[in-house]
């Protein structure tokens, strides 16, 4: 009706204007001398062609409003939306006019918002008039309510449902009473006529062979057609979109406007809590605080049910479809690979642990999985990851097959020391952040170690032989992975880590490790200030020694007692165990551990004589440690000079020579850097900012130096440091209140 009106005052606009010619002609035929009545009689057609022309401006605007209304009614309800800003800015410019890209395809797990992307997308079209037509078509078979879920009753199942819709949408509704080819052949010229967004979405629901028919008609469709389909597989054609998670910050933004629409209240731990679990999957979000706002579930029932109760629906609902699809193949061990893992793994571990050594088969069961969504590939490190609730999933799944899982554990256990025993040798410090990438997952690996023996374990009877191999990786892990979390500061994964490794070290009788173990305790409680703890490990550790004939070993228990007694105050006791093992270190004279315990006893002996105030005593020893660490026979000297460097730089300190304290001072803390010695750089850092203090040059940078390294004492819990650096950094912040010019009011 609307066009039947436009075209009738299109023509009377064009009546109007051909009597205005004529008019005017006239008019311009009496020169200055114009009759009145043809001067009104044109004012009066101009008024006409104005009024016809503002009435086609009304009946065309609303009916882009009525024709943009009804698009988004064809739509389903927008939801709110957050984050994904960079994947609609790239959908949107692909399907601009001038991009070549006419299938998109927005894939991810169940629950990550496929379909919520696509809704926004669809309306961004419509309110930016970016196609005439916007056609909807999901194939979704059921969906997650707050009670399970819930079967639905598809809109399309098949090529015919979709081109049946189409030509319902354009013009066309008759459309299904034509033979297929017929319907296709109509289809391409009723998308002809319009420039067209064709949603698709749950995709991954049709048949395989209705999916490829369907992409069949996409390829020959015209180019006025784009195309987005969400689908929880890989879809063949066109660009990709892969959504994962949603950010921590997008995760709360959702969390909180859910709760204002629900009128609940979670605390910030339990947001954190919740989005951890799931990982950001934003259906898993709200049907959580869905679970507390209407079904009336506190917080912690519902997030306990979420990480202990196998059959919750929400799982179910995210990846039984997906599950079902893999089959009884090589991508289900894969899966439970990274499930009993808490990080990302890498591919060798991963195929090795597996057991697949056919290259092709191995390589074959990772595509399946990425073209599911299951897991994600990092490529930048080569390594495999799932999300949280993926993993809680898959767990959920460990009973089909636990000849495989206690399989997989094992080998587990056993690629991860091996692999430690190739990359954690003390001449291999350059690559630990390599091994630290695997940090949490080597970490796991040593508790479950624990946790098998201590099931094994009874008073009475020793060992079988499966528990005792197991209890021996646990104590490898330990010695290994023990020193790489040292000197990386991670000392609270080394306490942890020595003590499981220590228990069972005792129940083989391996007094070596025994020993080792209660030594590293020792001395994580010693920088940590706890000196009387401290003590007591030193302690075991030097009776341990005792059931062995390790000289080196005794040095080095020694050396742990000495040096605690030192800082108790106990001197005389203390020289003598450091020089015990100064004369112990002389029979190892080309051993590489024999020169380490020297020079750490001439060092100690330096902290000693530092203590006792004998500074030029100290400056000997700490000499004599830097000439043995840099002794041509140690290949490394940079792993251990920073110690006797920042100890050069504390006795020159002390006697004021400040450019020869800031000169050590620095190529410590550059010893320490290349290392990784973070310990030994806050020393420096702070030894740095007590020379700019003294020397009133640069009270700015000496708070900046100092700041950082009671920050790093912080972290690591070094109380004789923290104290250390907290005293020194009141003192520059009183030097630089008196440098500070005063305000004089009233000047």
């Amino acid at each position: 009706m609307d066009k039947e009106e436009i075209t009738h005052l299109e023509k009377m606009i064009s009546l109007h204007k051909k009597n205005l010619y004529s008019l005017e002609e006239m008019l311009a035929s009496y020169g200055a001398d114009q009759p009145l009545h043809l001067i009104n009689s044109v004012t009066m057609i101009k008024e006409a062609i104005a009024r016809y022309s503002k009435q086609i401006e009304s009946i065309t605007g609303t009916s882009k409003e009525t024709e943009k209304s009804n698009l988004l009614a064809s739509l389903p309800r927008r939801p709110y939306f957050v984050g994904r800003e960079e994947e609609i800015k790239t959908i949107l410019q692909s399907l601009q006019p001038n991009s070549r890209t006419f299938i998109i395809g927005i894939e991810g797990i169940g629950g990550v918002g496929k379909s919520t992307l696509a809704i926004e997308v669809s309306y961004r079209c419509i309110e930016n008039d970016l196609f005439e037509a916007v056609i909807w078509i999901s194939a979704k078979e059921a969906i997650l309510t707050l009670h399970g879920i819930e079967p639905v009753i598809p809109e399309a199942k098949s090529l015919s449902d979709i081109l049946i819709t189409i030509g319902t949408n354009l013009g066309n509704p008759t459309i299904g009473n034509l033979s297929i080819q017929d319907q296709i052949k109509r289809a391409y010229n009723l998308l002809s006529r319009n420039t067209t967004l064709l949603v698709l979405d749950n995709f991954e629901s049709l048949s395989k062979n209705e999916q490829r028919d369907i992409l069949d008609f996409l390829r020959r469709s015209p180019i006025t057609l784009k195309v987005v389909i969400t689908s929880r597989e890989r879809v063949s054609e066109g660009q990709i979109i892969r959504l994962q998670g949603l950010s921590f910050e997008e995760s709360n933004a959702l969390l909180d406007w859910d709760a204002q629409q629900k009128n609940i209240h979670l605390t910030k731990d339990q947001s954190k809590y919740l989005v951890d679990l799931t990982g950001g999957l934003p259906l898993a979000l709200l049907w959580v605080q869905g679970q507390i706002a209407v079904l009336g579930y506190s917080v912690t029932q519902v997030l306990d049910k979420l990480s202990l109760d196998a059959d919750i629906p929400i799982l179910q609902y995210c990846f039984n479809h997906s599950w079902n699809l893999l089959g009884q193949t090589d991508a289900k061990k894969l899966l439970f690979i990274l499930a009993l893992q808490p990080d990302a793994v890498s591919r060798t571990a991963l195929q090795e642990i597996a057991g697949i050594e056919d290259n092709e088969r191995f390589e074959h069961a990772i595509s399946h999985l990425l073209q599911l969504s299951l897991i994600e590939h990092e490529h930048d490190t080569d390594y495999f990851s799932i999300l949280p609730l993926t993993r809680r999933y898959i767990r959920t799944q460990f009973a089909s097959d636990r000849k495989f899982i206690k399989q997989a554990e094992l080998k587990t256990a056993q690629y991860y020391v091996k692999f430690l025993s190739q990359k954690s040798s003390f001449r291999e410090w350059r690559g630990y952040e390599d091994l630290l990438v695997d940090r949490n997952n080597i970490l796991s690996v040593a508790q479950w170690c624990y946790k098998s023996v201590q099931r094994k374990q009874t008073s009475a009877n020793p060992l079988a032989k499966q528990t005792k191999n197991i209890a021996e990786i646990l104590v490898q892990i330990g010695t290994h992975f023990g020193s790489v979390l040292w000197q990386r500061a991670y000392w609270y994964d080394r306490m942890t880590l020595a003590h499981a490794a220590l228990n069972v070290a005792k129940l083989i009788l391996d007094w070596k490790s025994v020993s080792t173990f209660a030594r590293n305790i020792s001395w994580i409680y010693f920088y940590q200030g706890d000196y009387l703890r401290a003590l007591h490990w030193a302690e075991e550790s030097l009776s341990a020694t005792a059931k062995t004939e390790d000289e080196l070993l005794i040095a080095a228990a020694k050396r742990s007692l000495g040096t605690v007694e030192l800082r108790l105050g106990n001197f005389d006791r203390s020289e003598r165990l450091l020089k015990d093992v100064l004369e112990t270190s002389k029979k190892f004279a080309s051993d590489d551990y024999g020169i380490y315990s020297r020079g750490f006893a001439q060092y100690g002996l330096g902290d000693l004589e530092y203590e006792r105030g004998n500074i030029q005593g100290a400056k000997v020893w700490y000499q004599q440690a830097l000439d043995t660490w840099q002794d041509p026979a140690r290949k490394d000297p940079v792993r251990h000079i920073s110690y006797a460097l920042n100890g050069l730089g504390f006795v020159a300190l002390k006697e004021k020579r400040y450019e020869e304290a800031k000169r050590f001072f620095m190529e410590g803390v550059q010893s320490a850097e290349e290392f990784g010695r973070v310990d030994e750089l806050a020393k420096g850092q702070l030894g740095l900012a007590s020379v700019h203090l003294e020397t009133g040059a640069d009270l700015r940078t000496a708070l900046i130096l100092v700041s950082e390294s009671v920050e790093s004492f912080q972290q690591q819990g070094m109380q004789y440091q923290i104290q250390k650096g907290q005293t020194l950094r009141d003192d520059i912040l009183k030097a630089q209140s008196r440098t500070t010019p005063s305000n004089k009011n009233g000047s």
